[in-house]
């Protein structure tokens, strides 16, 4: 076969030329996405599998780090393993119904995912600005609740197709992807991201902000509380060495203070583990998201 033999336009040369590397090409890839599922699956197992196993860790904070672990685990074992199928053949051997459930299926998972992370921003906020009474604010009856909600709005965003609400379907049935329809791509990268990205800066800038103000009140030994029953506050200040006040009022006040103080400090660990998690899991969403309405 000489070069004459080839269409002056062909795109697919590099395939007729060399069979070989496109099989390589797929198996490397399909090489690196099973380690990525099996990382995936394996690691939420773990996740989970912590939190139940250990009862120190069953506190309404890693409920909803468990749920989270839920939902990038149905993405690793219900969604990637048909990517991968997909990515390596470079075609949808799995039929157009299954297609548009696949579809919905990753859109679900995601949108859960990101939500969680919503949800688990408001109670780093609670438990960084109200560390004392975060107990009877976020208690296991509105963590459930809260749940209930982020899966049902996460099926809300993703079955929009599966009633009709995308775009007409390939005549191929080898091409499969999430529609790209105007409003449906509007109204699910709004209800997935954008919203809750709102409120996941919003909340761990609070959080900075309460962060610092903490820190400073409790270095300085001060501290100003809103009272449950009055409108007023209550400046707490440690005198050492001031006869005034007696020995069993100090003691109060040192050990409240120490409370507050080791309550503050973990929690403020926690949302800075967790900001950063929660940062880099944004920046690798945002490319999608800008590009998806486009």
């Amino acid at each position: 076969m000489t070069p004459e033999s080839f269409p002056e336009n062909c795109s697919n040369c590099s395939q007729v030329l060399n069979p070989e590397l496109n099989v390589m090409k797929a198996v490397v890839l399909g090489m690196v996405l099973a380690i990525f599922i099996i990382f995936g699956v394996l690691g939420n197992i773990l996740v989970i599998l912590s939190v139940v196993c250990h009862r120190n860790l069953h506190t309404v904070t890693h409920y909803f780090i468990v749920n989270l672990a839920v939902a990038d685990l149905l993405l690793s074992s219900t969604v990637l393993p048909f990517s991968t199928v997909f990515e390596m053949s470079g075609r949808w051997i799995f039929g157009r119904l299954f297609c548009d459930v696949w579809a919905a299926m990753d859109v679900l998972c995601c949108t859960a995912s990101i939500m969680s992370l919503c949800v688990i921003s408001v109670d780093r906020y609670i438990g960084v600005s109200y560390p004392l009474q975060y107990p009877s604010i976020v208690t296991e009856r509105r963590a459930l609740l809260a749940l209930v909600v982020l899966w049902a709005l996460s099926i809300t965003i993703s079955i929009g197709p599966l009633f009709g609400w995308k775009e007409p379907a390939p005549e191929d049935e080898s091409i499969c992807k999430i529609t790209e329809e105007p409003g449906y791509a509007i109204f699910s990268a709004l209800g997935s991201f954008y919203l809750p990205l709102v409120v996941i800066l919003s909340m761990y800038c609070r959080v900075y902000v309460v962060a610092r103000r903490e820190t400073r009140g409790l270095i300085s030994g001060q501290k100003t509380e809103k009272s449950d029953h009055a409108a007023e506050a209550v400046t707490l200040r440690i005198h050492r060495g001031n006869t005034a006040v007696s020995e069993d009022e100090a003691l109060r006040n040192r050990t409240h203070f120490a409370l507050r103080l080791l309550k503050f400090s973990r929690e403020k660990k926690a949302a800075k583990t967790l900001g950063i998690v929660v940062g880099c899991f944004v920046l690798c969403w945002l490319p999608f998201f800008l590009v998806l309405p486009i």
